[in-house]
């Protein structure tokens, strides 16, 4: 297949595709981890006042909203320890797998022979697939208190579903929790294993129950030096 054969197929898919949003509105109040920045959209310049131009000043987190987390966010040395900005960018856009696991209860965990079945009845994941898995946690997305939710108890991966994944090589897991790893496990064992193994993670997605079992991902972090993360605009196209 020529270079140009490619290029023409893959624009055909996205003008017949459907485009899916996966990503969390920002706006002041959104829920963020209690260690985490808030964020806040402060104007600036406006034509009311009698500025040429309108702009407001962001303050907020690397890891605030939808976004991505950089294998140094929890890898301290080695050869996984880089940042947002040195993620291959090849990485972030390809077929993804959507697991529905939204029976798994709050403040529990997806097992490895959980994604053993989905792939029974799907197909395999193959090396550099993106994996999400939708927990319907997203529903309990909200601002201020009414958030609170959101923050409390979510489920999560399993330590051997993490394992199971990155030997599989998949390139990067997603979720609609707050993280990856269930509520109040402090030991971070998703985190570590996927990140040490340089597969990345997408946090706070939403709208995975749009999506088929197989679909193509786009997932691009803003090119923070030294980043241990960053907002990102996920969208899926679907045919």
């Amino acid at each position: 297949m020529s270079d140009d054969t490619g290029i023409s197929e893959a624009l055909g898919a996205l003008a017949d595709g459907e485009v899916v949003d996966l990503s969390q509105t920002l706006e002041e109040g959104v829920p963020a981890v209690p260690t985490h920045a808030r964020y806040s959209h402060t104007l600036y310049e406006s034509y009311e006042r009698g500025d040429v131009a309108c702009h407001y000043r962001l303050t907020l987190g690397e890891h605030t909203g939808t976004h991505m987390d950089a294998p140094l966010h929890f890898i301290a040395e080695g050869d996984a320890h880089y940042d947002i900005a040195s993620v291959p960018l090849e990485r972030l856009v390809g077929r993804a797998a959507t697991i529905d696991v939204t029976d798994v209860e709050a403040n529990s965990t997806v097992s490895a022979e959980r994604i053993a079945e989905w792939e029974e009845d799907h197909g395999e994941l193959e090396a550099g697939d993106r994996v999400l898995f939708q927990f319907g946690w997203d529903r309990h997305w909200a601002t201020g208190s009414d958030g609170d939710q959101y923050l409390t108890d979510w489920p999560g991966l399993s330590e051997e579903a993490a394992a199971y994944l990155t030997d599989a090589g998949v390139a990067l897991v997603g979720c609609d929790t707050a993280a990856i790893d269930v509520a109040h496990d402090e030991s971070f064992p998703a985190h570590y294993e996927l990140l040490g193994n340089e597969t990345y993670i997408v946090e706070n997605l939403t709208n995975l129950a749009d999506l088929p079992p197989f679909s193509l991902l786009v997932t691009l972090p803003l090119k923070i030096e030294d980043g241990s993360g960053s907002p990102i605009r996920a969208v899926a196209v679907v045919d």
